[in-house]
């Protein structure tokens, strides 16, 4: 099976990452220094930063590398080969079927 490939690089997830926490910074900082359009921002910006970051960084990652060792394991099923089995491809149903 060949490795999986991811369409970001790790260049662009340490650019996505320090930008998230310079926005992070910024609002916090404007916070502290009295803008009260930061405060407002940061109810909603903080978490969500923190949020891209999680995902960027960590659960994309590790849901991909769970997915790679769960097609490695030899029980894993795979779609049925040509000519296909009647019951991968739903029949339609009769006009009153339903």
């Amino acid at each position: 099976m060949k490795k999986p490939s991811y369409r970001t690089s790790k260049a662009q997830l340490w650019v996505s990452f320090w930008f998230a926490w310079s926005v992070i910074v910024g609002i916090v900082w404007a916070g502290l220094g009295g803008s009260e359009n930061a405060v407002a921002l940061a109810n909603i910006v903080i978490p969500s930063m923190i949020l891209l970051i999680a995902a960027m960084l960590g659960i994309h990652r590790f849901a991909g590398a769970m997915d790679f060792a769960n097609a490695q394991r030899a029980d894993s099923v795979l779609p049925s080969p040509p000519p296909y089995n009647p019951r991968d491809v739903p029949a339609e149903f009769p006009e009153g079927f339903r």
